[in-house]
């Protein structure tokens, strides 16, 4: 019995040490590996022609070619901009209730929301 412990703790043992050599090369290659995150910056393009001929400029500046974005006249875009496509959305004001004329539904999910904040500034996490 005693010869069957001994033979699970020298396994266990040497499991640990395993597990600590795997760990040591795993920080090494991670080690390795790490590098500066604007090494994998990529920036992909197309050539274009810069066109000197400022009747053509103009042309491409033409009322036919630029329009408002958002029926703003002062904010002209051009119509293959993809700012056409964004919608806007008008920011909501949300109604100034007082939290004693909240229905107890809406006053839990309150807590919910917030709870995690109170929490925080409560343990010194966040000032």
């Amino acid at each position: 019995m005693w010869h069957e412990a001994r033979r699970q703790e020298k396994m266990i043992r040497g499991m640990i040490v395993d597990y600590r050599r795997r760990a040591e090369r795993r920080k090494d290659f991670y080690e390795k590996i790490k590098a500066d995150p604007t090494q994998f910056l990529q920036i992909h393009g197309r050539p274009c022609k810069v066109i000197l001929d400022p009747a053509v400029a103009a042309a491409g500046e033409g009322p036919a070619i630029m329009m408002p974005w958002q029926g703003d006249p002062n904010n002209m875009i051009d119509r293959f901009d993809v700012r056409a496509h964004l919608d806007y959305i008008a920011e909501t004001k949300a109604p100034n209730i007082p939290p004693e004329n909240l229905c107890p539904e809406e006053r839990q999910c309150n807590y919910e929301r917030y709870r995690i904040l109170a929490q925080n500034v409560f343990l010194g996490i966040i000032p």
